[in-house]
């Protein structure tokens, strides 16, 4: 599926292809380390700026979006934001967070299942990107690929609705050992699901130790306000 990580690769990882499963990993290693550099050379040239970054990653359907829309205005409040949003195809996530009243740029990735540092920097290229601002990334829906690529940011959050279960954080550790902050979205729909909070924390912690865990809701308001407070501690 994705021309930059080697996805789509029928001898990627876990493969059985004899020296070319070798090949894969060894180019893959490559690929990341590469990335790490890039991402580290951002992260200084946005620090120098006063500027900090936060990448949200979840799978499609978890509540990115509507986390952001109902995130953003607690943060505008504070400081300014730049949105970079990203998916396969269209512009229907930038058009709902653009009524905000950020600025965002939508980055269509065609194949690719992830952000990267170039779609970042092209976006904000785009965008009136003022000294000590906050630029907030809105992933590819995807929690395998986008959490092996630093993008730059300063905190990462990987969100979680009730409606996936409880066991995301086990079938998924990378994305919830790389987090700077975990959040479960969608608590308005607990009453209607099967979802056991405290096991779902615990899980969590088994995977990271001492991530701070944030539930909100996006139609309720619940919990903005302390995700704000949590992003705002990096200015």
């Amino acid at each position: 599926m994705c021309d930059h990580c080697g996805c789509d690769s029928p001898s990627g990882p876990g493969s059985a292809h004899g020296d070319q499963r070798h090949k894969t990993v060894a180019i893959e290693a490559d690929v990341l380390a590469h990335n790490r550099s890039l991402a580290e050379d951002f992260r200084q040239t946005l620090t120098a700026d006063g500027k900090r970054a936060i990448n949200i990653i979840g799978s499609p359907g978890c509540g990115k979006t509507e986390l952001c829309v109902a995130l953003l205005p607690e943060l505008i409040s504070s400081i300014p934001c730049q949105v970079v949003v990203g998916d396969l195809a269209t512009d229907n996530d930038a058009v709902r967070i653009a009524r905000t009243g950020a600025e965002v740029y939508q980055v269509e990735t065609g194949n690719a299942c992830h952000l990267s540092v170039a779609d970042v920097e092209h976006a904000l290229s785009h965008l009136d990107s003022p000294s000590g601002s906050l630029v907030v990334v809105e992933n590819v829906g995807n929690l395998v690929c986008p959490s092996m690529f630093d993008l730059g940011e300063s905190m990462r959050l990987v969100c979680l609705s009730v409606t996936e279960g409880i066991d995301k954080p086990l079938k998924y550790p990378v994305s919830f050992r790389e987090a700077n902050v975990a959040v479960i979205t969608k608590i308005d729909l607990a009453p209607h699901v099967d979802f056991d909070l405290e096991e779902c924390r615990k899980m969590i912690e088994t995977i990271h130790p001492g991530i701070p865990v944030l539930v909100t809701s996006a139609r309720t308001g619940d919990g903005m306000s302390e995700l704000a407070q949590q992003v705002l501690k990096l200015f």
